[in-house]
């Protein structure tokens, strides 16, 4: 009788099919004929968008760099000094503007935007 129940568990299988896979990571994804794995059969490809890593991601590489290649080629090099050598390391670490301790650093000024003024004020009254 043992036996029995053992080769009446294989039988009944418990894996999902593939399309109950897809259909499970599917919940906000792409339809089936859009999907990059719909030609693998041992593949599934998540679709869903990481929204916890979104907030670390950018929409437009910083100004200094041309491509976002460059961008990230310049992440992926680490700064320690276990990687580099102790100038490099050094240089990379450094900063960029030097003010003495105790030293005032006049704010920032930022342009006027055309038409605020004192003529603009004084014409449109």
């Amino acid at each position: 009788p043992s036996e029995a129940k053992r080769y009446r568990k294989l039988e009944v299988s418990h894996r999902k099919t593939k399309e109950e896979r897809v259909a499970a990571l599917m919940e906000g994804g792409v339809e089936p004929e859009k999907r990059r794995d719909k030609d693998m059969p041992h593949v599934i490809i998540n679709h869903k968008v990481d929204r916890k890593a979104s907030k670390y991601m950018i929409a437009k590489q910083p100004f200094q760099f041309s491509s976002a290649e460059q961008y990230e080629r310049s992440i992926r090099h680490p700064l320690g000094p276990e990687w580099n050598t102790a100038l490099v390391h050094n240089k990379a670490i450094a900063p960029t503007v030097v003010a003495k301790a105790g030293k005032m650093i006049d704010p920032m000024s930022m342009p006027r935007p055309k038409g605020t003024g004192a003529k603009a004020l004084a014409a449109a009254a």
